[in-house]
Formats: structure tokens, sequence, C-alpha cells
């Protein structure tokens, strides 16, 4: 009797089912794990720097050698450009933004800016 007034009071008159209450406990534990997981994607770019932003694959690969070359760990962020007209070209106008660590930002500049 005791166990029946908890359960009444714990979930509402909805939440009955077992398995209701499972699918509820399952959903929130997906909302929860994606919270975290765009959390820790945001903490982590705190300590990064965006020093370079490129246009087109032949730019991005460009820079990204010059940074592989120099020994210099980066990220690389796309925006999603889904509204774009020319569909079939994306290759040559896809926006990434390349960063590198706080402390090797001024390494970056000069190892991007040199021929």
């Amino acid at each position: 009797m005791a166990k029946n007034i908890v359960y009444r009071m714990a979930f509402p008159k909805k939440v009955r089912n077992e398995r209701e209450l499972k699918l509820y406990i399952m959903i929130g534990i997906l909302v929860f794990v994606i919270a975290c997981a765009v959390i820790a994607k945001l903490i982590s770019y705190k300590y990064w720097t965006c020093i370079y932003t490129a246009f087109g694959n032949e730019n991005y690969y460009k820079a990204v050698a010059k940074l592989e070359r120099e020994g210099i760990p980066y990220k690389t962020k796309t925006p999603m450009n889904l509204g774009t007209e020319n569909f079939q070209n994306r290759h040559e106008t896809t926006q990434y933004d390349v960063f590198v660590k706080k402390e090797q930002e001024h390494i970056a500049q000069r190892a991007i800016n040199k021929n």
C-alpha cells in the first residue's frame, strides 16, 4: 500500500505504465548525454583561438599543411551552410575555421603567413 502511494506521488497519472516510465528515463538520459557533450565541446574550445578562416578546400589544405609542417596541433570547425544556392560547387565555398592553442597563436600566425 505504501509503495503504491509513493508511486502515485512521484509520477503523474499519465506515467503509470512501466514501459512509459522506462521510455521517459531513456529520453532523460539521452538529453543529459547530449548536454554533456555540448558543454564539453564548448569548454574544449575555451583554450583554443581561431587563427584562420579559409573558404574552399584548396585554401584550407594550404593552411593546414603549413601548420602540420611546423608541428602545430589544430582543430577545425565547419559551420553548416545548408542554404547555399551553389550546392554543386560547395567544395569551393565551404568555410573552415582553423583553431590552435592560445599559447601557440603567434607561432601559428607566422607559419600561416609564411610563403
